[in-house]
């Protein structure tokens, strides 16, 4: 082995399995080296990536080669690329991972075209359930229905009478119930909404009736009353998802999710079943159990660590509920809902960034981004991390969605220049009821070109199940600004659109950014984990609108190939 490393480091482990991957068009994301035909991978990590002449002294332009290869190929694994194109592969900056494996199998109402649609959908998926079961589906759309009309439970009751049925929307802040699930959950016509929430009633103020429809926080009431998934339940659906995102070219993820998720992920971490990077957000109202503890951002190692604390700042377009400076076009009393107060995100930021914990706020409306941008700029100001020459902070504070940007806080941002975790799958199925809800304010809605030039790091993500998790289908909408039907032809809004350079970033160098990890993820470079996939086509050399039926034909996580394209 001491041959095949010679001239090399020598520090590095003679024992580790090597694989050399030859006569590829190996696309690094390194300015210093872009386009190279080989690279080394010694257990891991990429040891070497060369666009000229081999580590092993060998030069693949020169006859003799094969001949050459031989004298090494009991030591090192050769893999013959065919001029295949290589990639770092993707990091899904904002997923529900495990809500969207488990939802998976649960009914999908997102094809209903009406609210009896919906039914008629989830008699045939779950019509058969026992008596007294759950049934629990996602995905409805009202906003894709007849005049945009709010389903009722009326609906439901008379399909489930003796079923609790619980169906949240598309957006993922709002729900559908029954009357039996919401009397499960303890909900009456009488019950207050709770703080971030609203229970939707109807009827003169004296004789109030539910709706079955619940919003934002809401949600919680009914969420406490359900029988959580066993751990077996949970196993299956997560390494069933786990597949079909290293067969979409993903193997990092940042995902929201509760402490019994995190217990989770430990546990598969525990048993060699997680085979991806985990970038977790705790809620916040585990804050104080963080710090109690005396955790810090990056807790844990490469596979599992903390990554910050996720906050609500209000809901989203598709409820309505995004939380506005003027309100919903149509709608003169509707601002949307602040799920929390501006101070109260000030001070969850402070206490989170002083004790060395970035925050990840959710806001879509141009109201609650300002208002967190405010609370992003006291944070750095009360801990010192901006001071007079207005550098980084130490923490790096992120907005989840950023979906509406108001004109006269561009600058605001400019200043802040927080870490911009966006989604531009939404795009597509957001750009009309965006004109119709926001007008012309959707100028500066998904604004991914006018947030990169203000020295935001972009990090794309999915925000599964609420869209597709498909990364190719994020690039192409950041791109062509269109949806997957082409629609509107020249682009919505095509100023804010971004290269293909700039959009496979974001799912790679930004989204490692964002997590921390921008010195061993993102890009393929030696000392980098060997993350990567194998592409049959180079996005490079397809027509923009082609991007989004591109498909990877092999997944690399830590040197190992995870995912292999079936042949035809």
């Amino acid at each position: 082995m001491s041959r095949v490393l010679a001239g090399e480091d020598a520090s590095k482990p003679s024992t580790l399995p090597l694989k050399y991957f030859f006569n590829g068009n190996i696309r690094t994301l390194n300015p210093a080296r872009p386009l190279v035909p080989h690279m080394l991978v010694a257990g891991e990590k990429i040891w070497f990536c060369s666009d000229n002449r081999a580590p092993l002294g060998l030069d693949f332009r020169e006859s003799g080669f094969d001949h050459q290869r031989k004298l090494y190929e009991k030591e090192i694994e050769f893999i013959d690329l065919e001029g295949r194109t290589v990639l770092p592969s993707f990091g899904d900056a904002h997923v529900h991972f495990l809500w969207w494996a488990l939802a998976s199998s649960r009914p999908n109402l997102a094809a209903a075209r009406s609210a009896e649609e919906a039914v008629t959908v989830l008699v045939t998926e779950a019509g058969t359930a026992a008596r007294g079961e759950w049934i629990i589906g996602h995905g409805w759309s009202h906003n894709a229905w007849p005049n945009a009309a709010l389903p009722h439970k009326d609906l439901l009751d008379a399909a489930f009478p003796y079923n609790p049925v619980y169906l949240t929307s598309k957006c993922g802040h709002l729900a559908w119930l029954n009357s039996l699930a919401l009397k499960l959950a303890g909900i009456d016509a009488h019950t207050p909404n709770p703080p971030g929430g609203e229970i939707c009633k109807e009827g003169p103020p004296h004789a109030p009736r539910l709706t079955g429809i619940l919003k934002e926080d809401a949600v919680l009431l009914v969420e406490k009353a359900l029988r959580p998934p066993s751990q077996t339940t949970k196993r299956n659906a997560f390494l069933r998802g786990q597949l079909r995102a290293h067969a979409m070219g993903i193997t990092a993820i940042h995902t929201p999710e509760d402490l019994d998720t995190w217990e989770f992920y430990s546990v598969m971490h525990t048993a060699g079943l997680l085979r991806m990077r985990v970038a977790f957000l705790v809620p916040l109202e585990n804050l104080d159990d963080a710090l109690a503890m005396r955790l810090r951002w990056g807790w844990g190692d490469d596979l599992l660590f903390l990554a910050g604390v996720k906050i609500f700042a209000d809901g989203s377009l598709g409820a309505r509920t995004a939380h506005m400076w003027e309100p919903f076009e149509g709608e003169p009393d509707n601002y949307g809902v602040a799920v929390r107060s501006a101070e109260e995100i000030r001070d969850a930021t402070i206490k989170a960034n002083k004790a060395g914990l970035p925050v990840a706020v959710h806001a879509i409306g141009d109201r609650a981004v300002a208002e967190v941008l405010q609370a992003f700029e006291a944070a750095a100001e009360e801990t010192g991390a901006m001071g007079a020459s207005n550098t980084r902070p130490l923490v790096r504070n992120r907005i989840e969605h950023l979906q509406l940007l108001c004109p006269r806080d561009i600058d605001l941002l400019r200043a802040v220049r927080p870490v911009a975790s966006v989604q531009p799958v939404h795009l597509c199925a957001d750009w009309q009821p965006a004109d119709k809800h926001w007008g012309e304010r959707s100028r500066y809605a998904y604004a991914f070109r006018t947030i990169s030039q203000c020295g935001c790091t972009l990090a794309f993500g999915s925000d599964a199940p609420v869209e597709p998790i498909q990364p190719w289908w994020g690039v192409y909408a950041a791109v062509t600004r269109c949806d997957l039907e082409g629609k509107p032809p020249q682009g919505w809004y095509p100023q804010e659109g971004l290269s293909l350079e700039q959009a496979v970033a974001a799912y790679t160098i930004g989204s490692a950014q964002a997590a921390g990890k921008h010195q061993s993820l993102g890009s393929l470079q030696p000392n980098k984990y060997a993350d990567f996939i194998v592409l049959e086509v180079d996005p490079w050399h397809v027509r923009p609108h082609e991007l989004r039926n591109l498909s990877v034909a092999q997944t690399y996580f830590a040197g190992e190939c995870v995912y292999k394209q079936r042949s035809e």
